[in-house]
């Protein structure tokens, strides 16, 4: 052995061998095929000059900063001619490196070093690289490599017949190839990568993270599919760069043929800008816009979209052009530990403006209040929140996506003028960490205050609770009271107690309290009987309640061969004033609830603060959990609830009205992992019809998963041609999975059909193939819609992801990141 100095950057250039035993046998010119490296596991530097590596440790093999270890079955020093000859099983260490070959020559006074046969390098970065014949001079400025191969992040394999470093950061190469697919199959064996791009001459430029291609050849499954004289992408180590990303393809008869290409441009290492034009063959053209900015707080995105064009449905325009537009934004800021602030802005020129246009994620969750989908709506909130308090203020502002034609021109079916904007709207919450009496106390405050432009009604019927006004149905019941006005604000503040005793016997009994105290006022309230007007309603009206009641169970628990059958019954006793139903009082948050077993055993079954549950009642209930052991688990819920007096406060076909409720059962099955079955229902109290039932059947097993879902409700919320909605029968069957046929190809649903209206909502079937480094999906899509603004729509479209060209990354650094 012998100790030696100056052996510089061993582990610069990335060389690799074969699948099989020995190096690469690429070809200098042309590369007809890509023959494999070795995989080796956290292999990532690009033929990459020395670098700072602050986040990697030097191993400690007892080397000083400039000590060379040689290791040989010979080792000649030739001091004549200053050359150190090793030969045989070569290993040589230096600066954390470690190069091993046949032979080794050395030049202990210019430092260069010559390696052949079977060349090996070991980087400190866990790199390693392969090469038939290696030549670098000490500082590796310069460099020559044969047969040469490099396996890089993200699977990416690049092969040439010769290599050659013009400096520390740019290495040339001929007869060269780039892929990130898999170039060996399970044996082992080499095997035609599924994508690749083929170039007389490709340039690796470490210092601009670009890799650029001269006369490039892009090649699927081995055969020619595109020529480019100039070809460049980021390298694959690179996270976000400017460029071309995945086009999108489609074909409707709404659109013709349209094409999207987005184009990324990454404006700092914190922003990018996304420029997305979408071409159509029968409208005109729109642009896409999306701009993102990371913060040392938070971030922002913006999305917008531009184009004049006139309405079309399938076969039809309707009026002139006219400039049409759409935003969906939002911001989101950390102020420190406990504060937080952020805004959302989702508008449209036209409610159909999304669906003409295929805009996709249009409904996403862009802060603490969401929207559904026929609505959009824009928000500036603030937060504070720790472990005991929770404080919100925010501002609100929507707008109606329904809509229907009158004689060619858009009629909105609900007036946005109706739609109030909610500013402020104050949420707030504080849990003691101390037990008070005994028990833990929550305390609530809630208040808003709505602003209109157009007046709304609020209907109150005396013998079947609050029902919406027009603003959400198209019809109401005769002879009720109606409150119009357009100005709202009100404010409540409540304290619920409770506690928990349990019994030696294993009985659980869990008292509980609830004080709530409520004050409305209304601008320009008028009362109405039948549509004749009786008076001036009240502009300011105040109420308290308060519930007392006590949470009980008793499970009763019996082994079953491996596990454990459960019977627990359950009781909720409750008792409250009697809601007076007050035409004063306008309901705008009470109206949507649903009886089921979620709400089985609710204090108070309506959402907001506007109405509340009153009377004596009694919400009983029968619990039986059965477990398998480790294999699955079944359980069965039945209950109902029943009252010393009706509840006018619930409508009548809610189920809750009467002395004594609908049934509702909940069952749920899991015979073994990945597979489970449920069914929630409500039956009627007298005859045990159904009166709403839910079901479906959830599987994810290898590599296939379903979702079949059906749904049946006699009072549901049903959308009409005019864009309204009425009460009616809802019953649809939805359905969404996919499978993989073979080891790569495989067939996708997302289907939705309106049992009751004998249409399909969404129906999209696609084939896809995936692999380690490409997605094609095949997409037939057929959309059909309630309104009769754009009619029924059939598409096709085409989806292609590559693995290290095209994808979208977040940009810069997360929130609360301290730089």
């Amino acid at each position: 052995m012998l100790r030696a100095t100056l052996l510089r950057g061993v582990g610069v250039v990335a060389l690799a061998s074969a699948c099989f035993a020995g190096p690469a046998q690429a070809q200098v010119s042309p590369a007809p095929h890509l023959q494999p490296p070795s995989r080796v596991p956290g292999a990532v530097p690009l033929l990459r000059g020395p670098q700072p590596v602050e986040h990697l440790s030097r191993p400690d093999d007892g080397l000083g900063p400039k000590d060379t270890w040689f290791e040989a079955d010979s080792l000649i020093d030739n001091r004549t001619d200053h050359t150190i000859i090793a030969e045989g099983h070569v290993e040589t260490r230096y600066a954390g490196r470690t190069l091993r070959a046949d032979k080794i020559v050395y030049n202990s006074v210019t430092g260069a070093v010559h390696a052949t046969g079977n060349v090996v390098i070991i980087g400190y970065d866990g790199a390693t690289e392969f090469a038939s014949d290696l030549e670098v001079d000490d500082q590796f400025r310069a460099g020559v490599a044969l047969n040469f191969s490099a396996r890089l992040q993200n699977n990416v394999t690049i092969v040439a017949g010769a290599a050659l470093r013009r400096s520390e950061t740019v290495v040339e190469m001929h007869g060269a190839a780039f892929t990130p697919c898999d170039i060996c199959n399970e044996g082992g064996k080499p095997k035609t990568p599924t994508w690749s791009i083929q170039a007389e001459r490709i340039v690796a430029d470490q210092a601009h993270q670009v890799i650029y291609y001269r006369n490039a050849v892009i090649r699927v499954l081995g055969a020619p599919v595109l020529y480019t004289p100039y070809f460049w992408h980021p390298m694959p180590a690179v996270k976000r760069s400017s460029g071309l990303l995945t086009p999108r393809f489609d074909l409707s008869r709404r659109r013709g043929l349209s094409y999207e290409q987005p184009l990324l441009l990454v404006l700092s290492p914190s922003s990018d800008l996304t420029i997305s034009p979408q071409i159509n063959t029968d409208v005109n053209p729109l642009l896409n816009l999306r701009y993102r900015q990371r913060f040392w707080s938070g971030e922002i995105d913006l999305r917008a979209g531009y184009t004049h064009e006139a309405l079309f449905d399938d076969d039809h325009r309707f009026g002139a052009n006219t400039n049409r537009s759409y935003i969906l934004s939002r911001g989101a800021f950390q102020i420190d530990r406990n504060w937080s602030w952020g805004f959302a802005a989702e508008g449209a020129t036209d409610p159909t403006f999304f669906r003409r246009y295929a805009v996709p994620h249009v409904f996403a969750e862009r802060g603490p209040y969401l929207a559904d989908t026929d609505r959009l709506i824009s928000q500036l909130y603030v937060k504070r929140q720790d472990e005991q308090s929770y404080l919100s203020v925010a501002g609100l502002g929507f707008q109606s996506l329904r809509a229907s034609l009158n004689n060619g021109t858009l009629v909105q079916a609900d007036s946005n003028a109706t739609f109030p904007t909610a500013l402020p709207v104050v949420e707030a919450k504080y849990d003691p960490a101390a037990s008070i009496l005994g028990g833990r106390l929550r305390v609530s405050a809630n208040a808003v205050n709505l602003g209109r432009n157009n007046t709304v009604i609020s209907v109150t019927d005396p013998t079947g609770g609050n029902v919406p006004g027009p603003q959400a149905f198209n019809t109401r019941p005769s002879g009720v009271a109606s409150l119009t006005y357009k100005d709202a604000r009100q404010a409540s503040l409540a304290a619920d107690w409770r506690t928990m005793a349990l019994l030696s016997n294993g009985l659980r009994i869990e008292p509980f309290l609830v004080a709530r105290g409520d004050v409305f006022s209304i601008g320009d309230g008028v009362l109405s009987t039948n549509g004749i007007t009786t008076g001036k309603a009240k502009s300011t009206v105040g109420r308290g309640f308060g519930v007392v009641g006590a949470d009980i169970s008793w499970p009763f628990i019996k082994p079953v061969g491996n596990g454990a059958l459960i019977i627990e019954p359950l009781v909720q006793l409750a008792a409250s004033p009697r809601l007076k139903l007050d035409p004063n009082i306008p309901n705008e948050d009470s109206l949507g609830f649903r009886f089921d077993d979620s709400t089985l055993f609710s204090v108070n079954r309506f959402s907001g603060i506007d109405a509340y549950e009153g009377g004596f009642r009694a919400n009983l209930g029968a619990r039986a959990t059965l477990s398998f052991g480790n294999t699955g688990n079944a359980s069965l819920l039945v209950g109902r609830t029943y009252r010393s007096e009706p509840e006018l406060a619930f409508s009548a076909t809610s189920g809750l009205q009467g002395k004594t409720s609908d049934w509702v059962t909940a069952v749920t099955v899991t015979p073994f992992q990945g597979l489970s079955f449920y069914n929630r229902a409500r039956l009627d109290a007298e005859t045990l019809n159904v009166r709403r039932d839910e079901a479906g059947v959830n599987l994810s097993r290898n590599r296939s998963f379903l979702s079949l879902r059906y749904l049946y409700d006699e009072n549901g919320v049903v959308p009409t041609v005019s864009g309204q909605s009425t009460v009616g029968r809802v019953e649809t069957l939805d359905l969404y999975g996919a499978t993989f046929i073979t080891k790569h190809w495989g067939v996708s649903a997302n289907l939705s059909r309106d049992l009751a209206a004998s249409l399909w909502p969404t129906a999209q079937v696609g084939v896809f193939y995936e692999d380690e480094c490409l997605r094609l999906d095949f997409l037939y899509t057929h959309d059909d819609t309630y309104s009769a603004t754009i009619g029924a729509s059939d598409s096709i479209s085409v989806r292609l992801t590559l693995t290290t060209l095209g994808n979208t990354n977040p940009v810069g650094y997360k929130a609360g990141d301290n730089r």
